[in-house]
């Protein structure tokens, strides 16, 4: 899974920065969320640098387990670096905050959230939102059955706490985009590097789902709920 996220994400991020409109919009309630960040931060998934380029927060480090979305990252900044969030390539407590926007749900969070607890100092907060159960409902409808599995609120929540957060703050925000139709939802996702095929898949099996977004000519609404936490390293 980890390559077929490095894939997806490392042939669009001239495309997601352009079009992941959902993305930018979350970043920049995200930035509200958190307010004046001090100190040196984390920014785990980084992506094309939306976290970094919206705030007016100071000695930002972006990492991203995709090599172009760091290049791109580093356009406008010059401490990004290719890394993944489950095995963070820092000393402890090298961190005063973190935060994340849109990119969690690509972990195993329970390794994650141990790591950034311990590149976070004592008292350091992680700020952060992740898409939950209930999203992409649609794609799922288009489908014909589940195909996501992003935790609940409660998973993530539940998580946190056993790995030495407290929790601070949270709440849940939905997010919405709508399309002519399937087609132009599936060419959406591809564009902004979601990956909607398990590695196994075959080529008839691939062209399948191409088929069903293309026979789709209702107008859909891509869907996301999102949790956004504020926490604090005990």
């Amino acid at each position: 899974m980890k390559t077929l996220i490095k894939l997806s994400f490392s042939r669009f991020s001239e495309s997601y920065d352009s079009e992941a409109e959902i993305q930018k919009k979350s970043a920049k309630l995200l930035i509200d969320f958190a307010g004046d960040l001090k100190g040196k931060i984390l920014d785990l998934g980084c992506g094309t640098g939306f976290l970094d380029r919206f705030s007016h927060w100071e000695n930002v480090v972006g990492l991203d387990i995709s090599e172009d979305m760091v290049l791109f990252f580093k356009r406008f900044s010059s401490f990004g670096l290719v890394g993944d969030m489950e095995k963070l390539p820092f000393k402890d407590k090298s961190f005063d905050n973190a935060v994340s926007n849109f990119s969690l749900h690509w972990t195993d969070l329970g390794k994650t959230f141990f790591e950034v607890n311990r590149v976070l100092k004592r008292g350091g907060r992680f700020i952060f939102n992740i898409p939950v159960s209930g999203s992409m409902e649609s794609v799922e409808e288009i489908l014909s059955g589940k195909r996501f599995d992003f935790y609940s609120d409660g998973e993530v929540i539940s998580l946190l706490k056993n790995c030495g957060f407290s929790l601070e703050e949270f709440f849940i925000k939905d997010f919405h985009k709508e399309f002519p139709d399937g087609y132009h939802l599936l060419t959406h996702l591809h564009r902004t590097g979601v990956a909607i095929n398990p590695e196994n898949k075959t080529l008839g099996e691939k062209r399948n789902i191409v088929r069903k977004f293309k026979e789709f000519k209702e107008p859909v609404n891509l869907n996301f709920r999102l949790l956004f936490v504020n926490c604090i390293k005990d």
